[in-house]
């Protein structure tokens, strides 16, 4: 667990000098302020962002992305993926590198891929699972994550 937190609404006190306000001054000026009220807090705020971001679905009405679920619940599972001629990919991995054959253009006339071709993923040259790991494995690890469960090098 990260032991450093971002400030949000919660600055240090300062003094009036080169490069700084005067937090006793911010505060008399705006003094209605939800910050100066205490309605906000750095704790309110990161429930809010868990629970109006993080853990429901986003919609945009339709601006730009409609609605976007930042869960990923639609992650698709690799072993489920339709493979084969007619246009299918060889494998959920790579398309079919087939030719439809001569005089044609149509997808469905494609033949199967060559036996084992891109069944497999390659090995990840770097630390970790990498493309062996289907979306639907990672995003359902990354959906069960909330703030401050990112830790460099230990996020699941």
């Amino acid at each position: 667990m990260p032991s450093h937190r971002q400030m949000t609404v919660d600055p240090p006190i300062t003094d009036r000098g080169m490069g700084n306000s005067a937090t006793n001054d911010l505060k008399t000026m705006f003094s209605t302020s939800p910050l100066y009220l205490g309605e906000v807090s750095s704790d309110s705020i990161r429930e809010q962002y868990q629970g109006d971001v993080l853990d429901r679905e986003i919609n945009d009405g339709g601006h730009t992305f409609g609605t976007f679920d930042p869960n990923y619940s639609g992650a698709p599972d690799m072993s489920k993926v339709k493979t084969g001629g007619g246009g299918d990919p060889a494998s959920p991995f790579v398309p079919n590198p087939s030719s439809p054959g001569e005089g044609s253009v149509s997808p469905t006339d494609q033949p199967e891929a060559p036996d084992g071709f891109g069944e497999t993923p390659s090995a990840t040259p770097f630390a970790g699972v990498g493309s062996k790991l289907g979306p639907k494995e990672s995003s359902t690890a990354i959906s069960n994550q909330t703030l401050g469960d990112y830790v460099l090098g230990k996020s699941s």
